[in-house]
């Protein structure tokens, strides 16, 4: 059965790497200008009561790449599983579409957003020394959004709304077998699951020049159904089909947690302008609320996860008639204490610098080209010394020299002008 407690293992932590994915939007350079410019579509989502602020109907796709460049280096001193340092990270690729229109005259304005921000994930290998805690897993994650924004008076306007979103999670890892001379068995483990999440917002214009945002996103419960497959084992048949069996019969109840979104904004008449951005997550209660097997409940171990900030604040500046420069930095609070750190949520404190440029073409329309290094400090892990309740062995080690990812952003605004 030691195989199938791995695979309970694996799934929450996974799922944690969905919700930061998940929340990968960016309105320029280091992940700046989200909640409180409120000039193009993208404010339907991030902060909806911007879309007062909007002129007929607006458009915007975006795609955001991601790679890193180092990887995960085993401590060879203290690890006692063969197999060294995981494989290379692979790429991922996040996309958007957001779109505003006025309804109802001129007092109302209908924001849709599709997030797909899918494709999160590693591929450590299944021969690396960590094989048995993480070989490697990919994620998916939709979300439909309809908002809802009005301006209420001459400085205030809200927003809400709600969305659907649907997450899909694939996981393998290695298994041993009884006999320490075969081959490593596989587990495969897929869940996926859907809840409604609701959005609310407010923008305060504090003066002509000056906005302030705030948007609140609240938490969300799916019920993750999923399906367990282990392959190459020597175990009896029947004992293979009974963790097979067990595996799909197991629910989990994973809670999401809540957001509160803050930006400022502020122009100059020399067409400078600068927003600062935070996002206060309510991490501690991140991770499994209910666990069921065969229906009957499970105790849900506590992930130890901490409240965090996200910190962003950048500057955009003229280059030319229809060219604007940008440039933007980035601060991640540590999620996670050292010693609960795992290998399938391997975050640490982080920070970023970015620079891109805003084109705005004749027929009104505008790019957006902005590119981000991002460093992660040390990271380290170590899963302890392997005991007879932990046969997995101990694996120890943290990022390599240079811990660097680098995301570039590309996003089209196409906007049609109130007739």
């Amino acid at each position: 059965m030691r195989g199938y407690r791995l695979g309970l293992r694996v799934l929450p932590g996974l799922l944690l790497g969905l919700f930061l994915a998940a929340n990968a939007h960016a309105g320029g350079p280091a992940f700046t200008r989200l909640f409180a410019p409120a000039e193009t579509a993208q404010t339907s989502y991030l902060n909806p009561a911007g879309m007062a602020r909007i002129d007929g109907s607006a458009f915007a796709g975006q795609l955001i790449y991601g790679t890193r460049f180092s990887s995960f280096n085993v401590d060879d001193s203290v690890t006692t599983n063969t197999g060294g340092d995981p494989r290379d990270q692979d790429p991922v690729i996040v996309p958007s579409l957001y779109y505003v229109r006025p309804i109802f005259g001129d007092d109302w304005r209908l924001g849709l957003t599709l997030n797909a921000p899918g494709g999160f994930g590693t591929g450590n290998g299944p021969n690396w020394a960590g094989r048995y805690y993480s070989d490697q897993f990919s994620l998916i994650f939709l979300a439909a959004t309809a908002t809802l924004a009005r301006r209420v008076t001459p400085w205030l306007s809200l927003g809400g709304g709600v969305s659907y979103q649907y997450s899909s999670t694939e996981a393998t890892t290695q298994a041993l077998n009884p006999n320490p001379g075969d081959p490593d068995a596989k587990l495969e483990v897929d869940a996926d699951g859907a809840d409604f999440g609701y959005i609310a917002s407010a923008l305060f214009d504090l003066s002509d020049r000056t906005r302030f945002g705030v948007t609140w996103h609240s938490e969300t419960d799916p019920d993750e159904s999923t399906n367990v497959d282990l392959k190459r084992s020597t175990l009896p048949p029947p004992i293979v089909d009974a963790i097979e069996d067990a595996g799909n019969n197991t629910n989990a109840a994973l809670r999401t947690p809540q957001h509160i979104d803050l930006g400022l904004y502020h122009e100059w008449d020399n067409g400078w302008s600068a927003t600062v951005d935070a996002i206060w997550v309510d991490f501690s209660r991140f991770g499994l609320t209910e666990l069921r097997v065969d229906g009957n409940n499970l105790d849900v171990p506590d992930s130890n996860f901490k409240d965090f900030w996200i910190v962003t604040a950048g500057v955009e500046y003229p280059l030319a008639d229809n060219l604007d420069g940008r440039l933007g930095l980035l601060y991640f609070e540590q999620p996670v204490s050292n010693e609960d750190r795992t290998f399938s949520f391997a975050l640490d404190n982080a920070w970023g610098v970015g620079g891109g440029v805003n084109y705005t073409r004749r027929n009104g329309s505008r790019i957006d080209f902005n590119g981000t290094m991002i460093r992660t400090d040390d990271a380290p892990i170590d899963t302890g010394v392997a005991s007879a309740l932990e046969p997995r062995g101990r694996v120890a080690g943290k990022n390599g020299s240079s811990p660097w990812a680098l995301a570039i952003e590309f996003t089209y605004h196409w906007a049609r002008p109130r007739l």
